[in-house]
């Protein structure tokens, strides 16, 4: 096992030599964790070659079961694997179910069946009863469950219950669950630039003990600690090359509603030119606002907050070219506090208000792992434009 580092290399021997019933791997993106553990599992599988017996793979999503198993299983193996109408494939003569399951029934779909091996990626997606299903029907003899995933909240399922209980050993004496932990270093065939890239881009705090350092940490304070006024506020943007203009918008009545604009210059960089914050308005108001920045920006999209639909179907009934924003929470935030850690978004001081406020007042609430819902409308806004906008370019590049 040349190939391996000697972190996955401990993995592998302890898989083969003290055969843990559950085996996971939880720490830092681009680690290795998922690689070596589809060997393992694929090595597993072989095991039982030509049983006909029943798999699982588990994963957030079928789209990333594809991109973060299944595709690498393929280069494994030298061959395609197509789902089947059960959304299985055929691996050494035996069948391997792959199931999505971030939702409270997704259990329900691993329910029925005995199965001799899972491997869930990304487990701290997963609904915990979904995880709890799945080891359930692992009881054929022999079978093993294999989970990786990055860390998160320290009080997530994932770690009290599993994680937690490194070494964990049955009756009998043998060990029930094992647990490593990985960091980027980890890693050694990471490119040198790569890594010091990596972290010098990654936002300050929360992200960097996890995404980095593979902590299960609380996020806590100030959610874009890296923002800093006298770098990030500009006065002007004369001699800038926009590219393209974008907009974000979300709906509000008692709290404010907001719509932001956006501008991107020819290297890459981001200005948030403009916020409209309000309360008390009726989608009248907001049409009128969207059209007067399509009238100066051009027929730009605006990525909207998608709980108000009729508010969205009237953009388009308008000919706003509105588009329902991801509003992944996490992700989004975390795409948004890069950009100004690498100093690759501004803000034009005299076009802003309440961002001024926000900024300073948008806070972790340390037991959910999710903001604080206060002081979050401009900026929600800032994340949906930013985090929709650059999300294809996310896919070119692996996230980075």
């Amino acid at each position: 096992m040349a190939d391996l580092t000697p972190k996955q290399k401990e993995v592998w021997d302890c898989f083969i030599k003290e055969q843990p019933k559950i085996l996971l791997a939880s720490g830092a993106k681009r680690a290795g964790k998922t690689f070596v553990f589809i060997l393992l599992y694929l090595m597993h599988i072989a095991k039982f070659e030509n049983q006909g017996l029943s798999f699982i793979i588990g994963g957030s999503t079928q789209a990333s079961i594809r991109r973060n198993v299944l595709n690498d299983m393929e280069e494994i193996l030298g061959k395609e694997l197509k789902l089947d109408k059960t959304n299985a494939i055929s691996v050494f003569g035996n069948k391997v179910y792959c199931f999505d399951g971030t939702n409270a029934d997704a259990w329900k779909k691993a329910r029925g069946f005995t199965a001799a091996g899972a491997l869930l990626n990304e487990g701290t997606a997963l609904h915990d009863t979904f995880v709890k299903e799945v080891i359930s029907r692992c009881s054929y003899p022999g079978a093993r469950v294999l989970i990786d995933t990055n860390p998160e909240n320290p009080a997530h399922f994932v770690k009290t219950d599993y994680i937690d209980k490194d070494g964990q050993k049955l009756k009998n004496g043998k060990i029930n669950i094992k647990a490593f932990h990985f960091t980027v270093f980890d890693n050694i065939y990471l490119d040198e630039e790569y890594v010091e890239s990596i972290i010098a881009s990654t936002p300050t705090g929360m992200f960097t003990d996890r995404d980095i350092y593979g902590l299960w940490v609380a996020a806590e304070g100030v959610v874009y600690k890296d923002f800093n006024k006298d770098k990030h506020y500009i006065d002007d943007i004369e001699g800038v090359n926009f590219v393209r203009y974008f907009a974000g918008t979300d709906w509000g009545y008692e709290h404010h509603g907001s719509i932001v604009v956006i501008g991107e210059d020819d290297e890459g960089c981001f200005y948030l030119l403009e916020e409209h914050a309000h309360q008390h308005q009726e989608i009248d108001f907001w049409v009128d606002v969207a059209n007067d920045i399509k009238s100066r920006y051009g027929n730009i999209f605006f990525y909207c907050d998608s709980a108000r639909p009729e508010h969205v179907k009237r953009f388009r009934r308008e000919r706003i070219k509105a588009v329902n924003a991801d509003k992944a929470v996490v992700s989004g935030i975390e795409e948004v506090a890069r950009l100004f850690k690498t100093d690759q978004l501004k803000v034009v001081k005299s076009k802003v208000s309440r961002f001024d406020k926000e900024i300073y007042m948008y806070v972790w609430n340390e037991t959910t792992g999710e903001p604080v819902k206060q002081w979050d409308d401009v900026l929600d806004s800032l994340r949906y434009a930013i985090y929709t906008h650059t999300k294809p370019q996310r896919r070119k590049t692996g996230g980075r």
